[in-house]
Order: structure tokens, then sequence, then C-alpha cells
């Protein structure tokens, strides 16, 4: 019985005592990127300007994936307008009507769900 209670003590300070913040996870992320610049610098004897190039490359690679992210974004709403429209003249108004209500539903477990994740991984260790 003791082991089991020393187990789950150790358990949670473990999971409560490393958790991250997200703020702590982006200056990570930025730290990681700068070392592998650092590294490729060393690595393949590459100049200052080349490193301002490299990263000047990968900021523009990055804003180009945001925005094209941003774009499919888009689409994908576009459909789902135009499938909405195809089910309104495939249903009656009473079958729309309990539809968008399913679909309310659902999309509010979605975001529950969603959100418990999100605050479960923001305790879980790396």
């Amino acid at each position: 019985m003791k082991k089991l209670i020393l187990s789950a003590a150790f358990l949670g300070l473990g999971v409560f005592g490393f958790a991250q913040t997200t703020q702590d996870r982006k200056a990570n992320f930025e730290q990681k990127k700068a070392e592998h610049l650092q590294k490729m610098k060393q690595e393949l004897n590459l100049t200052d300007a080349q490193v301002a190039q490299i990263k000047a490359l990968h900021e523009s690679k990055a804003a180009e994936r945001k925005q094209e992210m941003t774009a499919k974004k888009g689409d994908r709403m576009q459909k789902m307008k135009e499938n909405e429209a195809e089910m309104q003249k495939i249903l009656t108004p009473e079958q729309f009507k309990k539809f968008q209500e399913l679909k309310a539903k659902k999309m509010a477990e979605r975001k529950e769900k969603f959100q418990e994740r999100k605050s479960a991984n923001s305790a879980v260790v790396k």
C-alpha cells in the first residue's frame, strides 16, 4: 500500500513539476531554431551573411505555409457552404432545421473535447 501511495505521489510530482507553458514551448522552439542555425553554420562553415540568408529563407517559407493554411481554410469553408446549400435542396425545412441543430451539437462536443485535450496536453511533459 505504501508503494502505491509513493508511486502516485512521485507520478504527480513528475507531471506537475515539469509541465511546460505555451510560452515556454515557444521560447524552446525559438532556441532550437537558433541552435539548428548555429549547427549548420559550424558544419557547413557558413558565413554570417549566409546564415542571415538562410534565416530569412526559413522565415519566408514559414509565412508561405501559414498563408497556404489560411487559403485552404477558406476553400474548406466554401465547400462546407456549398454542401449545406445542397443539403437544404434535398431536405424538407423541418429536416434541415434538425440537421443544423445536430450539426451544431456535434460541433460543440468536438470543441469541448478539443479544449479537454488542449488542457491535458499543456500538463503533459515532453
